[in-house]
């Protein structure tokens, strides 16, 4: 009995102590997440390129009060720029789609060192490669009719898609290859609808495929 009677008051304040800890991390936890931002694609850089879907942006850069989007056109006659910049304090995306003219080995040259053999392939356009950190797309140009579509004087037309993330809070490097992948198509859907660069083009219904 004088056990009993011993420890019993001990139990309760353990208990207590339990009880008082788990409610501080609870409200702590609930104050953590009180910065987090449910992300729409009306506030992203171009309703258009994340209307199917804004959750690769979300896992990528994991938006908060922080985050900012902002999206830039450039065009001529026989040029396209298209720039969408994401980020928050702690983590960024940048993906461009740009028509130019040249050949798969002039795309090789502006992948920033990247080895197309450490890569893995996806089905988008003619070639596309993705790393950890970064997806690339090459599209060779065959539009409708010649000098429409800001190709005109282009001999080699192609749009290069490129899309890199940093400061990334995706850890899992094959969700985060997926998602670079599924930016790049999404991309490059955006430049296609501008350009006409494929003939019978169809959109895509979901993420691209990665193929090795």
């Amino acid at each position: 009995m004088t056990k009993l009677t011993v420890r019993r008051p001990l139990i309760v304040v353990v208990a207590a102590a339990v009880v008082a800890v788990g409610a501080g991390l609870a409200v702590w936890a609930t104050a953590f997440r009180s910065d987090a931002k449910e992300l729409r694609a009306s506030e992203t850089c171009n309703e258009g390129v994340f209307s199917a879907n804004v959750e690769p942006l979300e896992r990528l850069v994991s938006p908060d009060s922080s985050f900012t989007s902002e999206w830039s056109r450039e065009v001529s006659d026989s040029s396209l720029l298209l720039t969408c910049s994401n980020s928050t304090s702690h983590a960024s995306v940048k993906m461009t789609a740009e028509l130019k003219d040249g050949s798969v080995k002039d795309w090789r040259t502006q992948l920033g060192g990247a080895d197309t053999a450490d890569g893995t392939r996806f089905d988008v356009g003619t070639e596309a490669f993705v790393w950890d950190k970064q997806a690339a797309v090459y599209v060779v140009c065959k539009p409708h009719s010649a000098g429409s579509s800001h190709t005109a004087g282009l001999k080699d037309p192609y749009l290069s898609i490129l899309v890199s993330a940093s400061g990334s809070v995706e850890r899992d490097s094959e969700t985060r290859r997926q998602d670079l992948a599924h930016l790049a198509s999404r991309m490059f859907f955006e430049a296609q609808l501008q350009t006409g660069c494929q003939e019978d083009f169809i959109a895509p219904s979901g993420p691209p495929r990665l193929t090795d």
